[in-house]
């Protein structure tokens, strides 16, 4: 007698963690602090213009290494020069959408509630996305944006609400300085979490 084949039985499909399954908000309030001593590239501010491309440059390797999968803390600065050179590329590539933003703002009777959406839905998956990226063109992908962001809105909110949250209780201790450093390169680590998982 022959033998029956067994069917294969299809593999379900592991279900799609939320940005909440991944980071908790004490997490994220804790990941500036995972390589303390990278906090002190915030003296970099002091120099003007020179020392604020850097830091630009180096929050675009913050926010890859965080898409890579790196959220134990703050990655390594490697050198100035190339911070810098990154950080005035990345400038001049995202000056077109700053400028675009700016003139949805700008818009006759609808400008506020145009500039408001475009801040919230747009802007912050935009930057990601050029910072990730590098392409200019990817700082005005809308359908990838629309696609991402209200295709998965319950996940956006969370991370959005997350990083209200963040920036709220690390703006208030940038008053006595202290959490200034974490301010500056940790604001962006929920809505990080989310383009990762959303791309």
């Amino acid at each position: 007698m022959a033998k029956e084949k067994k069917k294969a039985v299809p593999k379900k499909a592991a279900p799609k963690k939320s940005v909440s399954d991944i980071s908790t908000f004490k997490a994220g309030l804790k990941y500036p602090w995972g390589n303390p001593k990278r906090l002190w590239n915030v003296l970099w501010v002091l120099i003007p213009i020179i020392g604020w491309l850097a830091l630009l440059g180096y929050c675009q390797s913050i926010v890859r290494a965080i898409v890579a999968g790196n959220k134990t803390g703050l990655p390594e600065f490697v050198g100035f020069g190339d911070n810098l050179k990154r950080g005035f590329i990345l400038f001049v590539k995202i000056l077109p959408l700053m400028i675009a933003y700016n003139l949805v703002y700008s818009i006759p009777g609808i400008g506020f509630l145009t500039g408001f959406i475009a801040e919230v839905f747009f802007i912050p998956y935009l930057v990601i996305n050029l910072f990730v990226t590098d392409k200019f063109e990817e700082s005005f992908n809308l359908k990838k944006t629309w696609n991402a962001v209200f295709n998965n809105l319950g996940d956006y909110f969370t991370a959005y609400l997350k990083t209200i949250g963040f920036v709220i209780l690390y703006g208030l201790l940038s008053i006595i300085l202290i959490g200034f450093p974490g301010f500056l390169f940790g604001q962006l680590f929920f809505l990080v979490e989310f383009y990762r998982n959303h791309s």
